[in-house]
């Protein structure tokens, strides 16, 4: 997965998981990936510039909720999001 795919991925998330559809802020993207709070948006920034590179783990999950899937329910991405219907 390159940078160009992290950016994007951004992008497609917050159309598939905000209303009105913005990108995922670097923020959001951290806790949907289950990333260090203190350190994870840098680490996001730079898998973006292509100065980090893009783990295993990181482009399944991207990958994963890019076909559909959604973060566990005790990962908030969104304070003010309902919770999903089960």
């Amino acid at each position: 997965m390159t940078k160009d795919d992290v950016r994007a991925a951004r992008t497609a998330l917050g159309k598939m998981w905000k209303p009105g559809g913005a990108p995922l802020t670097a923020q959001e993207l951290v806790r949907a990936l289950g990333l260090s709070e203190d350190h994870g948006t840098d680490h996001v920034y730079n898998m973006e510039k292509g100065k980090s590179a893009v783990s295993g783990t990181i482009e399944m999950l991207l990958r994963i909720y890019l076909a559909g899937g959604v973060p566990p329910d005790d990962i908030v991405i969104f304070k003010d999001a309902p919770k999903r219907a089960r």
